[in-house]
């Protein structure tokens, strides 16, 4: 039997897609999301805002992230994703660098728009896309693996932030994360990035392209299309009572998700920790948020989607009613652990719930319309959080609520039923 080059030299061409999107993640989630909370206390203190005023930035943020979601896919699919990718990452580096010319809120809240829009074009969105075409069988493994490089970009970039900020200045810390996007994620989109196996005269998962074949079997035993993935046209999707359920259940999640993350340094700071270990504990969630990643992506692949997504959004609950109680700063320790293990699902769960219910047939789209209301959810946690706080004084109000929201997650994946095959109706 005749094998590919790729198969001959052992190594499959997906790998560095996974490799390329691992470094794009770390930039996307550790520069433009967990670096945030470490600046919400100098932008008080440099300018005077309320917690809420500063938070509204990334509300922004979140809620252009799902806005954009499908342009970026319909982008990706024209002009291909090297073209895209790379166009967006050197406007990312340029947003970063404008954020620390900020001298007025409605600067700073258009800065945090602009920086939105072009991380969103090497952010989860397009480079999930990538890989449900590159990998099949390994989907979650891939995804999940990919997805750690959020995880390491929020434990490596936030301490890292943390210090630059405390040695130099919040300005400084935005034009080194600009310069650093440019440096890294570049070269990454330019040169790594393909659209497809078929580009390159592959198969998905490193199969053998001389074989041709409508199906191939799973270590379970299940087919599963090969060259073209069969699924839910875009209309029928969005018309189906899985998919509403789908999105009540991605609205809910990253809701509290955006309540609890974006405050987490405050949040812990209250608890008893110093502004330092703060900013660490930050850091470790996100680590832990990486084994978490992979842990969720793996466990797809051999249990039941609804039980996975319960125990990811059920692990975050018992975090946050146990932050709610704690008083001692080794209970503080078990909460960032217990709460960044889950959390790191949340994002390996959105792509693969839309390939388990729907396929490949309008995935992009798809994927974008998940993201987008995804976005609703973590921007209207971040500023709800805020809100409760300046009312307040403190955040106790705020984890009841979001506790009980991912106990309700729950309830509302399980209502999303079983995967059907779509089905044409006769005319």
């Amino acid at each position: 039997m005749k094998e590919s080059k790729d198969k001959k030299a052992g190594f499959f061409y997906g790998i560095w897609i996974v490799m390329a999107g691992f470094i794009l993640l770390f930039l996307y989630a550790g520069a433009g999301f967990y670096s945030f909370s470490i600046f919400i206390r100098p932008f008080e203190e440099s300018f005077g805002w309320s917690r809420a005023a500063v938070s509204f930035a990334m509300s922004i943020y979140m809620m252009l992230h799902g806005i954009c979601g499908p342009l970026v896919g319909y982008l990706t699919e024209k002009y291909g994703p090297k073209r895209v990718m790379t166009t967006f990452a050197v406007g990312a580096g340029a947003a970063f660098i404008m954020v620390s010319f900020t001298q007025t809120l409605w600067f700073f809240y258009l800065s945090y728009a602009l920086l939105s829009v072009t991380t969103t074009g090497i952010g989860y969105i397009p480079v999930s896309s990538l890989l449900s075409r590159w990998f099949v069988r390994r989907r979650g493994t891939a995804i999940g693996f990919t997805m750690i490089g959020i995880s390491v970009g929020g434990l490596v970039m936030s301490p890292v932030m943390g210090m630059v900020n405390s040695y130099f200045s919040w300005r400084a810390s935005y034009v080194f994360l600009g310069l650093l996007v440019w440096i890294l994620a570049v070269p990454m989109t330019f040169f790594v990035m393909k659209s497809s196996p078929a580009e390159m005269g592959l198969r998905p998962d490193g199969d053998d392209p001389n074989i041709v074949n409508d199906s191939f079997e799973t270590r379970t035993g299940h087919a599963l299309p090969s060259a073209k993935e069969e699924g839910w046209p875009l209309k029928p999707a969005l018309m189906s009572r899985t998919f509403w359920w789908v999105a009540l259940t991605f609205l809910l999640a990253p809701l509290a998700q955006g309540g609890v993350l974006q405050h987490q340094v405050p949040l812990v700071t209250e608890a008893g920790l110093a502004p330092t270990a703060a900013a660490m504990a930050m850091g470790i969630t996100a680590g832990v948020g990486g084994l978490g990643k992979l842990s969720f992506g793996r466990l797809s692949e051999s249990f039941p989607f609804h039980y996975v997504a319960a125990v990811c959004f059920g692990v975050q609950a018992i975090a946050v009613f146990l932050l709610l109680f704690i008083h001692s700063t080794a209970m503080v320790w078990v909460y960032v652990i217990l709460y960044g293990f889950g959390m790191g699902g949340v994002v390996v769960l959105i792509p693969l719930v839309v390939g388990h219910f729907f396929g490949l047939a309008a995935f992009g789209t798809l994927m974008g319309t998940v993201a987008f209301i995804q976005g609703l959810g973590s921007s209207s946690g971040a500023l709800i959080s805020g809100l409760i706080f300046d009312h307040m004084g403190n955040y106790q109000y705020a984890l009841i609520l979001w506790g009980c929201i991912y106990l309700l997650a729950i309830v509302t994946i399980f209502m999303a039923g079983k995967p059907k095959p779509f089905i044409l109706e006769p005319r």
